[in-house]
């Protein structure tokens, strides 16, 4: 009687070792998963035991098994491990980046953390003022970050455990950020128009051509562009070197009252993007031949571009010109040309309007991302660098 055990660090390398050994004729008789002993064998991922046969009356006890069972229940563990062991990962990855945040979190209120207090001021002042100074370092404006910190000591109280009052914060500032609101076509309508707006330089046209690329590659969708932008040539010609290279067609748009005509000349597409001109805020004149523009489009969709370098006395502008849109939706560009996050908090607070995507490049079209809330809460908190 031939029987053997083969360890593997997945279900692939047992079977290999399995058929290296006894051939394409091994009959499985067990499979599960294994632990290193040790203490060590603790923290790391469990292997995988297959106890397989050549013997003759193994292979008769195990005749009830049709080759095509045995191979479904190979495949069949093979994927339940594959799921298993992400499912692990994605679970330690979790609890080390928890540990971290918190073990820097203790060393700065223990350590690291100086604020300007008085020197006889307890330790929850003390956690409550490092919070707070994370929060400004990242350019959160005061009274909300004052507004932030005042929801917080409602949440935990008289609490010192730094623990606690961390996680609170984080959850906080997660629930304020709310979820990103992506494009999602629906089914029911055909074709979905989507407009984009904002300031000058703040990087529609790239945003668009980014937008619609993932339209193109990703979601195998048909897209037809439009640009009212003909103030800017190379905004144009930008346009049209990206449609032609994502196969799309483009339509240019010289006043407001073309974009009825040529929004239906795309009847057959799944998407519109329309690129419009950038408008200076206190330009009140363009303004009017824009908004003309935004009626006309009857967007299914807006987004408001704003710089992630902007000021926020410019911010403010911004949102004040665009409030003759009622809803819209925030990107922020260039996210990657600054290291303080908190303008995304404070336009937040000002609009009320949903988060959307971020840019962080000028390639298309990768660089661009639906924004990460977990990871914009983790840097406001002061648990991860920008």
């Amino acid at each position: 009687m031939k029987i053997r055990r083969y360890i593997g660090k997945d279900a692939h390398e047992a079977m290999l070792k399995v058929k290296m050994d006894l051939g394409n004729d091994a009959v499985i008789i067990s499979t599960r998963r294994v632990r290193q002993k040790g203490i060590l064998g603790f923290f790391s991922k469990p292997l995988i035991e297959v106890v397989a046969t050549l013997d003759d009356t193994s292979k008769k006890a195990a005749a009830a098994r049709t080759e095509d069972t045995q191979i479904e229940d190979k495949v069949k563990f093979e994927e339940e491990s594959i799921v298993k062991d992400k499912k692990l990962n994605q679970l330690e990855a979790k609890v080390n980046s928890i540990e971290a945040l918190l073990q820097k979190i203790n060393n700065q209120v223990q350590f690291g953390h100086k604020p300007n207090t008085e020197a006889g001021q307890d330790l929850n002042t003390k956690v409550y003022q490092l919070f707070t100074n994370n929060l400004l370092k990242n350019e959160v404006e005061p009274e909300l970050a004052k507004k932030i910190i005042n929801k917080l000591k409602e949440k935990v109280g008289g609490s010192v455990n730094v623990s606690e009052v961390a996680s609170t914060l984080y959850t906080t500032i997660q629930s304020f950020l709310g979820r990103p609101e992506p494009i999602q076509l629906t089914g029911d309508k055909k074709p979905y128009v989507i407009i984009f707006l904002g300031p000058t330089g703040v990087g529609k046209t790239t945003t668009l051509a980014k937008i619609a690329a993932d339209f193109a590659l990703n979601q195998k969708k048909s897209a037809g562009l439009i640009t009212a932008d003909t103030f800017r040539i190379a905004a144009v010609e930008q346009l049209k070197t990206y449609a032609e290279i994502l196969g799309m067609p483009v339509n240019i748009v010289y006043s407001p009252g073309d974009i009825s005509e040529a929004i239906n000349s795309y009847a057959d597409k799944d998407v519109i993007l329309i690129d419009t001109p950038g408008r200076s805020h206190r330009n009140k004149a363009q303004f009017e031949e824009l908004k003309t523009l935004v009626s006309h489009s009857q967007a299914d969709e807006t987004y408001l571009l704003i710089g992630a370098t902007t000021g926020i006395k410019d911010c403010r502008d911004i949102i004040n010109s665009y409030s003759f849109v009622d809803n819209y939706k925030l990107l922020f560009t260039k996210l990657d040309e600054t290291s303080s996050y908190g303008i995304i908090m404070n336009i937040k607070d000002l609009t009320g309007k949903p988060l959307s995507y971020v840019t962080t490049g000028q390639s298309v079209p990768d660089d661009i991302e639906i924004i990460n809330i977990d990871k914009i809460s983790k840097i406001l908190l002061g648990s991860i660098p920008a």
